[in-house]
């Protein structure tokens, strides 16, 4: 069989979800290694995922949704245009929570002064 002819073991999808992977793996500073660990797969399996090589099955999203600390509804929403929005309520909640492990004063006014401002646009 003539390599061109076979079917593409990944696509777009698999590319743009591998995208969000490292960016969220990134954003919570952990390696692939540490990423792999709490996942119980090699660095390499990771790095696979996040460079699109491998596709992402329903149970390591699900794995991955808990590793990386987001819904799993999240995690497509920003490759699939069809994905519900994340939840308002859950993303307050959050915000909140982090809002209140500040504990520079002036960072909390600060950071309200920005959100205001947000809102205010």
């Amino acid at each position: 069989m003539a390599a061109d002819s076979r079917t593409p073991r990944s696509g777009a999808t698999d590319v743009a979800l591998g995208e969000r992977i490292r960016r969220r793996r990134r954003e919570l500073g952990l390696s692939q290694s540490a990423l792999g660990g709490k996942l119980g797969i090699t660095f390499q399996q990771v790095q696979k995922y996040e460079n699109g090589a491998n596709r992402v099955s329903a149970s390591m999203l699900v794995k991955l949704s808990d590793a990386l600390a987001l819904p799993v509804m999240q995690l497509l929403h920003d490759i699939d245009p069809a994905a519900p929005p994340a939840d308002p309520e859950s993303d307050a909640a959050r915000l909140l929570a982090a809002f209140g492990k500040i504990r520079s004063p002036e960072m909390r006014a600060a950071l309200l002064t920005l959100v205001q401002g947000l809102v205010s646009r």
